[in-house]
């Protein structure tokens, strides 16, 4: 399979005291221009991370849109809506057929471009957009 496709780049500050690792999804921290690993799932990410920050307070490169590599939490099919699975960064198929109980808002990050287990890295097309699943 072809590798990413470079769009939109942006440097964030990190936050984590341990950094963040390649290919994981990243979230808003307390102040502009910061970014820190998701506390669960399905928060709204700034994108994927194309490289690996160890340290806290330094930069890393996040894709923001474009196709980039990210890890997934459980298996996931290509043309799977995706969103934030877990605090690792790692991405889950979002569940939009589930009728729920009350409306259900989902930060969807993109759609996977190819198929993955838990653990494995797949291609996601990042085309972040919210979408709400109503009740019936």
């Amino acid at each position: 399979m072809a590798g990413a496709t470079y769009v939109l780049d942006k440097t964030y500050k990190v936050t984590n005291v341990g950094g963040v690792s390649q290919y994981r999804a990243v979230v808003p921290a307390t102040n502009d221009g910061e970014c820190q690993l998701p506390t669960g799932s399905n928060q709204l990410a700034w994108g994927i991370t194309q490289e690996a920050q160890p340290l806290q307070n330094e930069n890393v490169t996040v894709r923001k849109y474009g196709i980039s590599r990210a890890y997934a939490a459980s298996a996931i099919s290509k043309g799977q809506y995706v969103e934030v699975a877990d605090a690792t960064g790692a991405l889950q198929a979002s569940n939009l057929t589930t009728v729920p109980a009350s409306a259900t808002l989902h930060n969807v990050i993109g759609i996977a471009e190819s198929s993955a287990n838990a653990g494995e890295v797949l291609f996601v097309f990042l085309s972040p957009g919210p979408v709400v699943v109503p009740v019936s």
